[in-house]
């Protein structure tokens, strides 16, 4: 009788949730290059939504959110890794792992999916105005310049703080929040999606802003997030972080106000 043995690196990497969300993470950043490249990404910009007339209406959404469930693979997995890693070996322990661990992932990519037809709105609505009126659409600029502005100001506000504290500290929130079962996870998934949410609406206006599928703004923007979310020094990039948005913005609308 033979018996086969594990190598304890590959045990560890089977028994590692952050490995196989790193990967799809990847895969994301890859299927975000080959639609910008592609064109793709224009799927999940306002004007194909709103002016794209030869698409029936449900088609453009299906493929908004298509393309923003891709892009939020990239840009927000790797922020759920920490709280993954923990909930990995304590639903291990309950009934039915796999389910648990899908109704996590499941609940916190549901809330983001929610958020993207209110963030499309806010920036259609704002592209509109502008559209209707030609002195501001002689200076498109106050768009971008208006995001950063509110990026910035959000920076330094409680809610930040606290959504930040919150996504710093998963333990905490695991002990708070578990509960067993499919459902309890989902639940969970979708508290901690709510944090993230909380801490890095503003800084996804900031894409809106300058065009979905801008990817040296997609990796800046994630790498901050991350950063902010996921890291023991994350809380001391928040004031200078704020302070070149709001430098970034105040440049962008100088010219106007001159």
């Amino acid at each position: 009788m033979t018996t086969t043995t594990t190598h304890p690196l590959a045990t560890r990497l089977r028994r590692d949730p952050a490995v196989a969300l790193w990967a799809v993470a990847g895969a994301c950043w890859l299927a975000t290059l080959a639609l910008v490249l592609t064109g793709g990404a224009e799927a999940a910009h306002h004007d194909h939504v709103l002016e794209h007339d030869t698409l029936p209406w449900p088609v453009r959404i299906a493929e908004f959110l298509a393309v923003w469930v891709v892009m939020l693979g990239a840009m927000m997995l790797p922020s759920v890794v920490p709280l993954a890693r923990l909930f990995a070996p304590v639903s291990e322990r309950a009934p039915h792992p796999r389910t648990a661990r899908a109704g996590l992932y499941t609940g916190y990519l549901a809330v983001w999916t929610a958020f993207a037809p209110v963030a499309l709105a806010a920036d259609a609505g704002l592209h509109l105005l502008v559209h209707s009126w030609p002195w501001l659409e002689a200076h498109e600029g106050l768009i971008l310049g208006g995001a950063l502005l509110l990026a910035g100001a959000f920076q330094f506000s409680p809610l930040k703080n606290a959504c930040l504290t919150a996504c710093r500290n998963p333990a905490s929130f695991l002990w708070q929040h578990y509960g067993r079962g499919g459902w309890k996870a989902m639940t969970l998934g979708a508290r901690h999606g709510v944090s993230c949410v909380g801490c890095c609406w503003a800084l996804m206006l900031v894409m809106f802003a300058t065009g979905v599928g801008g990817l040296a703004w997609m990796l800046g923007l994630t790498a901050v997030m991350v950063a902010e979310k996921t890291t023991r020094w994350g809380g001391r990039l928040v004031v200078p972080v704020g302070v070149v948005l709001l430098l970034s913005g105040a440049a962008l609308l100088a010219p106007v106000g001159a």
